[in-house]
């Protein structure tokens, strides 16, 4: 997946870099509407003049959204994201649609009070977050690139200096205070779309000739709606537990932090551990291949000790480390047994009535 989206991105690369940002030296008076191709390379040569988190300090309601594709005979890719805010009822929505070839993701989160919306493919879920804190998602996203720049960010920047020297053909709509220019550089057709007066960059579209493309799109005020939705099935935290690891003593320890990605916060109480093993067919148990739960703890008891009906024990611990009282980031859990049966610990989610691992399943009761 990496190589593919190295090439996704490396052909728009010259243009795609740095911080986006609004007009800072504006034209003036008739300059403006229309624009002469002079006076649009004038503006797109600042290298400051197009500047996403600028933007979003001025706007309490914005939108922006990008999709870029990659296609040769033999890789296909395209990803789209749309990041939005309402700071007026402190609302945020990231929204990401990732194609490989045949594989798709498809999800998007809203959120900013203790209930969350979270779309999987086309179906709506409601989660929880019981100490919510909105942040500007624009400045919170630049944070994270700038901690993390190896990740999967928005790619919201663009460096409006390398189309400064193209010639403009420039179409204009007086009454929607609307322009469009489009140049080309050879390589790529570019279309610019610039709203109101003074004119500002509103919509960034290159076509290669080679069918790559990016396009990037701005909305702000009135066009941009967030909105919860109401009586959505509810969804189970996003948390599973792993493979455990048996030492030379025979004992078998799953153990860890909750990751510093889980941004929510929850009632331990709605959550417990189970443990289940695998029956491998000998006398007296079910047939092999079956599962059964031999011990479970609720999170809210922090501790427990229970042996099984084989005689083996299971003992589980919860920490939470933050002291904030919720299962949240950093808190850490470790589970420890002498069973020799294979063994697997789920998490069930009381809240939503369902396991956090959908893969996890049982035919227990």
């Amino acid at each position: 997946m990496d190589r593919v989206l190295v090439l996704t991105f490396a052909l728009l690369a010259p243009a795609i870099a740095g911080c986006l940002q609004v007009p800072l030296a504006p034209c003036e008076g008739s300059d403006c509407f229309p624009l002469s191709s002079d006076t649009l390379a004038e503006l797109l040569s600042d290298p400051e003049s197009f500047d996403i988190l600028a933007l979003a300090s001025h706007e309490s309601k914005l939108r922006v959204s990008t999709s870029t594709v990659y296609e040769t005979e033999d890789d296909f890719a395209e990803i789209h994201w749309s990041v939005a805010k309402d700071d007026e009822a402190g609302l945020r929505s990231i929204a990401m649609r990732l194609v490989l070839g045949t594989s798709s993701i498809d999800t998007e989160v809203i959120e900013g009070g203790e209930r969350t919306n979270v779309r999987l493919g086309n179906v709506w879920f409601e989660g929880r977050d019981r100490m919510p804190e909105y942040k500007d998602p624009f400045f919170d996203i630049a944070q994270k690139a700038t901690e993390n720049p190896e990740g999967l960010w928005p790619t919201f920047g663009f460096d409006t200096t390398s189309l400064a020297s193209l010639d403009w053909a420039i179409t204009s709509d007086e009454l929607a205070l609307q322009q469009v220019a489009t140049g080309s550089n050879g390589t790529h057709t570019i279309i610019l779309e610039l709203s109101g007066l003074p004119p500002r960059i509103v919509g960034i579209e290159l076509y290669g000739n080679d069918d790559s493309a990016f396009v990037l799109t701005i909305q702000t005020g009135d066009d941009v709606v967030l909105e919860l939705q109401t009586d959505l099935p509810r969804a189970a935290i996003g948390f599973s537990i792993g493979e455990g690891t048996t030492f030379s003593d025979g004992i078998t320890i799953w153990a860890g932090t909750i990751p510093h990605e889980f941004t929510s916060e929850v009632d331990p109480t709605e959550l417990s551990f189970h443990a289940f093993t695998t029956a491998n067919g000998t006398e007296g148990e079910s047939e092999a291949g079956d599962e059964r739960e031999v011990a479970s703890m609720n999170l809210g008891d922090v501790s427990g000790n229970f042996t099984d009906e084989n005689g083996d024990w299971w003992e589980f611990s919860f920490w939470d480390y933050s002291n904030d009282g919720w299962f949240s980031a950093g808190d850490f859990y470790d589970i420890r047994t002498n069973s020799t049966a294979d063994s697997r610990i789920a998490i069930f989610d009381s809240w939503a009535d369902s396991w956090t691992d959908a893969a996890f399943t049982t035919n227990s009761s």
